[in-house]
């Protein structure tokens, strides 16, 4: 037998990978292929890269997956549908016949700062109603900024799309499609599902904006050039999928309204799962939306664990997490931020980390008292969550790679009182082959996390430290306070 497969593919900022998944989540065969690197210009005044880049890195690493399951035996034949997630708010300038004019702006592209505060006062009853606000990481800044500085290549635009759109063109020879979750950054009304009326208005604006779909919403068959330049069979359903930030969230495992996805990389970035759309009084929390009228509220921290590859650099983690292991819980309590600036779960440009420690403290101490630490921003930032969420006691599926650490995962779990859950795979692409199954092979989106997302291990707060935790957390929430950070 040769069961269906499907494919995920996440188009990152420095490359694409591409991930044959079977319909109960087994992964089959991937590869990873990063962007030529003349195909890139990054520096502190801009970033941004070729879509042509994005394109035959794709092409490459899907013909490298197929590759490797014709080796573990699989058939190209086998994959059913595909999904391509892309970064939030990275915006492509096509014009008439679906080719880039310039190089794609990157979301993280610092230009559009000026143009978003402007947006922000013309739209400010819109920001109001959604809960954020505009910044330049937003790709309707960008259109702004796009036609203030180069006003020769935007009246030349007959499409703004995202980095997933790109993609789906390419695939499908159909453009001027999009999902709510890239176009939440080009200002679509996810409430509403339709583009405001204040951006319909602008016309030389509006009439260049995409069609919007629901993510695992099937765009179509994918056509004999794209077969060709692919190696995958003519025919394979293209599946619209989302942003990264949101397929990584499905291959989590999220699925009840209530728990929470964090990841724990360079910094904390946490999405929630809720039955309403979330806001914060001072705009520190935005909604992502998934088919069937869930949200995914979320918010991201500058704490996270760049304290242990900054302050730690080249330690010998397994051997740290042995020694650190015992000593948790510590009395040393630490705000581990790295850099001066908090954005959530409180909103402080002036904060800057703290050390309240005995004056004994050894490096391995620093080192528990930053694992403590990281973990009681992260019970501070569920705190804010449930509050504008209506939730309470939520489980955790976290993912990055701070979420490899047994000893980091318990000390989370017990800090936070709450249950963390870890994925066997918590990849994007893996999440956009998730979107893949729910609009093929099962009966919507839900069904295909269930069917698919294995967790590899869970962690229980253990109840002999929870009273010591919780005197050290009230430690770090009054000293957060006499500072003015919150």
């Amino acid at each position: 037998m040769h069961p269906e497969l499907l494919l995920g593919i996440d188009m990152g900022t420095g490359g694409v990978r591409a991930m044959a998944v079977s319909a109960d989540g087994v992964l089959i065969a991937e590869a990873a292929v990063a962007l030529d690197p003349d195909g890139i210009s990054d520096c502190p005044e801009h970033h941004e890269q070729s879509p042509e880049a994005w394109w035959q890195a794709m092409c490459h690493a899907i013909h490298q997956v197929l590759d490797r399951m014709r080796s573990a035996g699989h058939r190209p034949e086998q994959i059913l549908a595909l999904a391509v997630d892309g970064t939030s708010g990275t915006l492509v300038a096509l014009d008439a016949g679906g080719r880039p004019l310039r190089p794609a702006i990157m979301y993280n592209d610092p230009r559009g700062s000026a143009e978003a505060e402007e947006l922000n006062s013309a739209a400010g009853d819109f920001c109001a109603k959604l809960g954020y606000r505009f910044s330049s990481s937003y790709a309707i800044a960008k259109i702004a900024w796009l036609r203030r500085n180069e006003p020769e290549v935007f009246f030349r635009v007959a499409l703004f799309a995202h980095q997933a759109d790109y993609a789906l063109a390419r695939l499908t020879g159909r453009a001027g499609v999009s999902d709510y979750s890239n176009a939440l950054k080009t200002g679509y009304d996810l409430i509403e599902e339709q583009w405001p009326e204040w951006i319909r208005n602008d016309a030389e604006i509006g009439d260049r904006l995409p069609e919007i779909v629901p993510p695992g919403t099937v765009i179509g068959p994918l056509t004999v050039e794209a077969a060709a330049a692919t190696g995958l069979a003519h025919g394979v359903q293209v599946v619209a999928g989302a942003t990264d930030g949101t397929t990584a969230c499905l291959a989590s495992g999220l699925h009840r309204p209530g728990d929470y996805n964090t990841t724990v990389g360079t910094t904390l970035v946490f999405k929630g799962l809720s039955s309403r759309i979330c806001r914060h009084p001072q705009g520190l929390i935005y909604c992502h939306k998934l088919p069937g009228g869930l949200w995914l509220p979320g918010a991201a921290s500058n704490t996270g664990g760049e304290c242990l590859s900054q302050w730690f650099a080249g330690a010998d983690w397994p051997a740290m997490d042995a020694l650190a292991r015992p000593l948790l819980p510590t009395a040393s309590v630490t705000y581990p931020l790295v850099r001066c600036g908090e954005r959530f779960p409180f909103l402080s440009p002036k904060a800057q980390a703290f050390f309240l420690r005995p004056e004994s403290t050894t490096p391995i101490e620093r080192y528990v008292s930053c694992l403590q630490g990281v973990a009681f921003v992260e019970r501070l930032a569920y705190d804010v969550l449930d509050r504008a969420t209506g939730g309470a006691g939520g489980d955790v599926y976290s993912t990055g790679a701070g979420s490899r650490s047994d000893v980091w995962m318990q000390c989370r779990a017990d800090a936070t009182g709450r249950v963390l859950h870890r994925p066997e795979c918590a990849e994007s692409g893996f999440g956009a082959a998730v979107l893949a199954g729910a609009a093929t092979l099962y009966d919507g989106l839900a069904a295909a996390v269930g069917r698919m997302v294995r967790i590899e291990r869970s962690f229980a707060p253990q109840s002999g430290s929870a009273t010591a935790y919780d005197e050290h957390y009230q430690r770090f929430c009054a000293e957060l306070d006499a500072r003015g950070y919150r």
